[in-house]
Order: C-alpha cells, then sequence, then structure tokens
C-alpha cells in the first residue's frame, strides 16, 4: 500500500515560507509606493502594470495599497491600471490565496466568453491573458526571493515543524482511517498469506516452531475458528503494527507549489521511529511546476475544473485562446501527469493534505485521485486559526466538490475525530 502527501500553499506557510498571496501582492505594493514616494513632486511612475502620475505635494500614507491609493484620491489623483488584472484582484479584498486568484481569472474568462463589457475586458482574451502571463511572471520572480531568503535565513520554529511533520509523514498506516472495503480487502490479504498455515496446523501438519516468528506471533494473537474477523479487529486495533506490516512502500510528495519545501523530508530514516529495517520509497512530483527553469518543468497557473459546465460551451469554441491557461491541457507539457496515472494505477494509496485547500480550480486531477477505485483513505491535517477554530469542515466541503460519487467521499474522508493539525 502506499500514500500520496497532497501538498498545497498552507505547508509552505508552515515552515514559515511567505507565499501567500496576501504577501506577494503586498510585496509588489510596497516595491512600488517606496519607488513614487522617492520620485521628485509631480514627477510620473511607470511600470508594465501601473502609471501614477504628477505625486501630489504632500505625505500620504505609503504602508500599504489601499491607505496609499486613497491618500492620492484626497489630492485628485490616482493609479492608473495598464494590467486590469492586477486592479481586480487588488481590489478584491476577501481574496486570500492562490485559489482566488485562478478562480478569479477563470470567471473572467468566462465573462469575456460572455462578451460582457463589464468584466473590463469585453471580449478580449488576448488581453485577459497577457495581463494574467505579466502577474504569473511576477508571482515566479516574488517565490525565486522568498525560496532564497528561506534557505539563507531558516525560522527559528523550523527544526521543530521539520520533526513534527516528518513523523506524520512516516507514520505506520492506521486501519481505522480507511474505507470499509480497503479494510476488509487488507483483512483478507493478510489472512491468505496464513491461511494454509492454519489449515496444515489444525492437520498436525506443522507446528508452530516451523513457521516463522511473524506467522507464529499472528497465529497465536488469533482465535482460528474466525480467523478473517480476528485480522480485521486486530488491524483496528491499536497494536496492529505488532501483527502487521503497515510501512508505506511508496510515499509521493504530489506537490502544488512550486517551491521545494518537501525535500526536507526525502529520507524517512530521520522520522521513522517505527521500523529500521524497511522505509518508503520517497519521490516528487512537482504538478504545477518548479521555479527551477533548469528542471524543464515549467509553472503551470491557471483553472483545472472541466467539470464545470461553462468550461464544456468554452471548449466547443473554436478559439484556443480560451484555453491557453487551462490547466489540464498545460499538464501534457511534461510527464508528470502520467507518473502521477502510473503511480494510483499502481496499487492501493492513501491520501495525506497538507496545507491544500482542495478548491475547484484543481477539481479535474483531484477527481481524479479522490475517486479512483485504488484510493482507500483521504486523511486532511488542518490549520488552528483560534481556541475552537479551525478548517477542517472548510476543506471537507471543498473536498466535497471533488466528488461525483458523495458515498465514495463519506467512505473514504477520514473524520475529525481521527485527523489532527498539521503543526
Amino acid at each position: 500500500m502506499n500514500r500520496i502527501i497532497l501538498i498545497g500553499n498552507g505547508f509552505d506557510l508552515a515552515h514559515g515560507m511567505q507565499t501567500s498571496y496576501r504577501q506577494f501582492i503586498d510585496d509588489y505594493w510596497k516595491k512600488c509606493i517606496n519607488q513614487i514616494i522617492q520620485l521628485g513632486i509631480n514627477e510620473k511612475f511607470e511600470n508594465d502594470e501601473i502609471i501614477s502620475q504628477n505625486r501630489p505635494n504632500a505625505e500620504i500614507p505609503n504602508d500599504n495599497y489601499k491607505n496609499f491609493s486613497n491618500g492620492l484620491k484626497k489630492h485628485r489623483k490616482d493609479i492608473f491600471f495598464k494590467n486590469k488584472f492586477l486592479q481586480i484582484i487588488t481590489e478584491k479584498s476577501q481574496i486570500q490565496n492562490w485559489v482566488d486568484i485562478e478562480n478569479e481569472y477563470y470567471t473572467l474568462l468566462k465573462t469575456t466568453f460572455n462578451q460582457r463589457v463589464s468584466s473590463g475586458y469585453g471580449s478580449d482574451v488576448k488581453t485577459l491573458n497577457k495581463d494574467f502571463e505579466s502577474i504569473k511572471n511576477k508571482l515566479i520572480e516574488y517565490l525565486k526571493l522568498v525560496d532564497t531568503k528561506f534557505n539563507e535565513n531558516l525560522d527559528p520554529k523550523y527544526l521543530r515543524t521539520k520533526n513534527i511533520i516528518g513523523h506524520k509523514i512516516y507514520h505506520p498506516f492506521e486501519l481505522k482511517d480507511f474505507s470499509e472495503s480497503s479494510l476488509n480487502q487488507k483483512a483478507e490479504t493478510e489472512y491468505e498469506l496464513i491461511k494454509k498455515d492454519i489449515d496444515a496446523l489444525s492437520q498436525n501438519q506443522i507446528t508452530l516452531e516451523e513457521l516463522s516468528e511473524s506467522k507464529r506471533r499472528l497465529i497465536t494473537r488469533i482465535n482460528t475458528k474466525n480467523p478473517l474477523f480476528e485480522i480485521k479487529k486486530l488491524l483496528l486495533s491499536d497494536s496492529a503494527l505488532n501483527y502487521f506490516d503497515l510501512i508505506p512502500e511508496q510515499t509521493i510528495f504530489l506537490n502544488f507549489n512550486y517551491t521545494f519545501t518537501e525535500k526536507t523530508y526525502s529520507n524517512p530514516r530521520e522520522f521513522d521511529q517505527f521500523n529500521d529495517i524497511r522505509y518508503s520509497s520517497v519521490k516528487s512530483i512537482h504538478i504545477h511546476g518548479t521555479i527551477n527553469s533548469r528542471d524543464n518543468n515549467p509553472v503551470i497557473f491557471g483553472y483545472g475544473d472541466e467539470i464545470d459546465d461553462d468550461y464544456k460551451s468554452i471548449e466547443k469554441l473554436n478559439n484556443n485562446d480560451y484555453l491557453e491557461n487551462i490547466k489540464s491541457i498545460n499538464y501534457l507539457e511534461t510527464d508528470n501527469y502520467k507518473k502521477l496515472l502510473e503511480y494510483i494505477n499502481s496499487g492501493n494509496f492513501q491520501v495525506f493534505i497538507f496545507g491544500h485547500s482542495c478548491g475547484i480550480s484543481d477539481r479535474t486531477l483531484l477527481n481524479t485521485v479522490f475517486e479512483h477505485e485504488n484510493c482507500a483513505s483521504i486523511k486532511l491535517y488542518y490549520h488552528k486559526k483560534a481556541e475552537h477554530i479551525d478548517n477542517y469542515s472548510d476543506i471537507v466541503r471543498n473536498i466535497s466538490r471533488n466528488f461525483n460519487d458523495k458515498a465514495k467521499m463519506r467512505d473514504r474522508v477520514v473524520n475529525k475525530n481521527y485527523c489532527e493539525q498539521l503543526i
């Protein structure tokens, strides 16, 4: 049995990396504002995204975009946006993370498709894509700087975080987390391994001493009159690890970020306190590309919900510009998606969710993983915001949107009593 560690932006944030949307956009405006206020009175500032003309001869708040913009307006000045997409995501204060930016792009794409001039783009999809590409490039530049700073100056809490998360990643399977069908399948597999020995013992063809230590330990622990039931009960017990091999055969980091934080956990020997003989085979798939241009794994930033009804209408339109930033199409630029399919087709797997919101901008891929016949369990590690406030229910609601079969969802998603905080 295998394990997929599904990594989202919250994973980087947990390690002290400044990679949230809010941090990115605040950094952009901090740099722009600093450049503007350093200009002489009535001088013009212009870059690829904005124009600010005639800085007023007065002090104005410069701590963030909102206060700076309001300060300009009091003096009948303003910021002109050459990049309309930047204007929209800046002014929509409710946007908090990358999923929201991707959703906003898709909303504008659909509005553009419907030729509603109120979007700010009319039917000009080329301009929308150009503006979106500019923001993507700014994001890549920002993340490169963040990654460099992070590696040069590790957060003091980093080692503690690493230890906590590492032990979660390589913890043995707990069968109470698994779907009923997967639990029964595991019990039957374990029973088949000892079935002939139980029959041979009952017929006095062999003795217990002739069996391996692991088989002898298991057979003496269960009631052989109903071995399948006994094995299932033992698999669910706290002592299951004493009788069964519950170490994942392979662990895959399915990273939706563009950074490399998961490499911290590439050596299971640092964290696996349960098994000193066999360790998981560990691999990474950066499904959305990376910030390292030498990887030949370009950044994918866009939308990935082919299940949406509006997408079907867009796809029927004979205009490839509308499909430029659709993730499932851009997956074909590399073999990452093929590697993922090979992995989930190879055998049963459990999914751990680390810092991913499971929003609908990744619904096509998540649906492929979550509803796959080999998916045995989906266990989320939530973020606790305050004493009695966490995001477990929010993530579960998002997960439900990635399922067409709600019965599978209820069977596979681990209930909150068995889940825990990421850190």
